[in-house]
């Protein structure tokens, strides 16, 4: 009954963490619906790869001698801030979403250059690297597995159910984007507006208190 309890909570607040909106989540979105799902897919490893540096960095230990740094923190935050700009400036600036099929290479170009793009987002979000910081000892169980052992578990669990959801996210964005293939002016519409989240998102990291 313990066990139940314990794979309840943590499930249920694993999919929360998951659904919850923010900077990966608008990336993730606008990726998909401008260049399709398979760089879309491409985001989803990247998020889950930035998700497994945290995972380590609390299983080893670092992210917490990271959180009692100011100055390193505020490097983590201000990195991630200036990036999020980076990539709203580069949507305002754009035309609108293409929904051109790239050739080989350009497509193996935008499979790894969204993946860099996603596991930069997912590493320099701070909220990200407390989430795993205050969350994962949360669950430590002293029932003779190491922390390490139990924290890599936990958290390879947290980036399954963020496969899943983000997965389900994707082919809803891809379909949506094949509706507005014949609208144009909604296209840039919609790029307009993932340019000015993602800049938001970034001015909401500068401003908030550590």
């Amino acid at each position: 009954m313990e066990d139940y309890s314990f794979w309840m909570l943590f499930l249920s607040a694993a999919i929360l963490l998951n659904i919850a909106p923010g900077p990966d989540m608008i990336y993730l979105i606008s990726k998909t619906m401008s260049q399709g799902k398979r760089v879309g897919f491409a985001s989803i490893l990247g998020l889950g790869t930035g998700a497994l540096i945290h995972t380590l960095f609390v299983s080893l230990g670092i992210s917490a001698i990271i959180s009692t740094s100011v100055v390193v923190f505020k490097i983590i935050k201000y990195t991630g801030a200036a990036y999020l700009f980076y990539l709203g400036i580069k949507a305002l600036l754009s035309g609108g979403l293409k929904f051109k099929e790239n050739k080989k290479k350009e497509g193996d170009s935008s499979f790894f250059k969204s993946f860099s793009q996603a596991v930069i987002i997912d590493v320099t979000n701070p909220k990200v690297a407390l989430f795993f910081i205050a969350f994962l000892p949360q669950f430590y169980r002293d029932n003779g597995t190491s922390k390490i052992t139990q924290f890599m578990t936990l958290g390879l669990i947290i980036i399954l159910i963020g496969f899943i959801v983000e997965t389900l996210i994707v082919l809803l964005s891809d379909k949506i984007a094949h509706l507005l293939k014949k609208k144009p002016i909604i296209s840039r519409v919609l790029d307009k507006v993932f340019g000015t989240v993602l800049i938001g998102l970034g001015i909401r990291l500068v401003v908030q208190k550590n």
